[in-house]
């Protein structure tokens, strides 16, 4: 998971095989919840499924629904025509639906998005249509939705703060992003790329990280994920006054013992396998083409014949029939 680009680094089993299953999520053109802590990457992985979709030639377009007021995310998400409220732009502005349409939408926070907005994204996300404010007339949008929670949205739904209707909406598929401690491996390489991102940025010299100091990042439990980590790293490449980052640059909230282990960490959830990550794409695309096999197998890139022997393997026959009869 890069800084000041898109790139995901790192080469550890779990990294990898979160990629694996973001590649293949991307394979189905439907929307896909992202799971995870804040500060794991969610939008590195975000662009990662957009770039390896059938959109990736299209825009793609990223919004945080946290901490914006109410009518602020309103217009940001639809947009406006001229005169729409005092205040508005002469030539009006269009929304980050709209300028998605043909290519991905990413929503991050989607769990912070107010109630009574939630009702409007579920109506273009069944319709296809938006309403600008203060427009009449509809706008046809079509686009990949991914979106982005650090919440628990089920708990959520049962406190009647996001609606479940949205909430099976957004998460037709789902994958979960792993925190920095549950892959410490790869904070060697994240440490590289972060000092040569600062290096460049601020046009400082170079500092290699000595082994004690790169001990101690690896041992901490990061908190705040990855983005904690690049904080960190481009701090101690700015003040470090020796050639090379040692222990001692690093704050003691870094070295401390207390530091590496806190009490009550949460643990991340366990990562389904690439078989189950299928046979949920598999079965996604039986719905969303409403049982049509030939045109699933055509959205999967996969020929009918492998499809149906899939269908078989994880005994989704049953789910044929349904999906054709909750198209009528």
């Amino acid at each position: 998971m890069g800084g000041g680009t898109d790139q995901i680094v790192g080469t550890s089993p779990l990294l990898r095989q979160v990629q694996e299953k973001a590649k293949l999520l991307a394979e189905v053109d439907v929307p896909v919840l992202l799971l995870g802590e804040t500060g794991v990457g969610k939008e590195r992985f975000a662009r990662l499924i957009h770039e390896s979709g059938r959109r990736k030639a299209g825009p793609f377009v990223a919004l945080n629904c946290g901490g914006l007021p109410r009518d602020l995310l309103s217009s940001e998400l639809f947009g406006y025509v001229e005169g729409a409220f005092t205040g508005a732009r002469r030539s009006g502005m269009i929304g980050k639906i709209e300028a998605a349409s043909g290519g991905t939408l990413f929503l991050d926070e989607i769990g912070e998005m107010p109630l009574e907005l939630q009702p409007y994204l579920l109506r273009v996300l069944e319709g296809g249509e938006i309403y600008p404010l203060g427009d009449a007339k509809p706008r046809k949008v079509e686009f990949r939705l991914v979106a982005a929670t650090n919440k628990d949205l089920r708990e959520e739904v049962n406190a009647r703060r996001f609606r479940m209707d949205l909430f099976y909406r957004v998460s037709v598929t789902s994958l979960r992003i792993p925190a920095l401690r549950d892959h410490s491996e790869d904070v060697p390489s994240l440490v590289e790329y972060f000092s040569r991102g600062a290096s460049q940025h601020h046009g400082v010299p170079l500092k290699r990280f000595e082994p004690d100091a790169l001990s101690a990042l690896q041992r901490h439990a990061w908190p705040g994920n990855v983005r904690e980590l690049r904080n960190v790293v481009e701090g101690a490449v700015l003040m470090a006054t020796g050639e090379s980052v040692t222990l001692a640059d690093l704050s003691a909230d870094i070295t401390s013992p207390l530091a590496h282990n806190p009490a009550g960490a949460p643990l991340a959830p366990p990562i389904a396998d690439l078989e189950a990550v299928e046979r949920d794409a598999i079965s996604a695309a039986i719905l969303a083409c409403h049982g049509n096999l030939t045109l699933a197998a055509k959205q999967l890139r996969i020929s009918k014949s492998t499809l149906y022997l899939k269908v078989k393997r994880y005994g989704l026959e049953k789910l044929i029939p349904d999906a054709r009869s909750g198209a009528r």
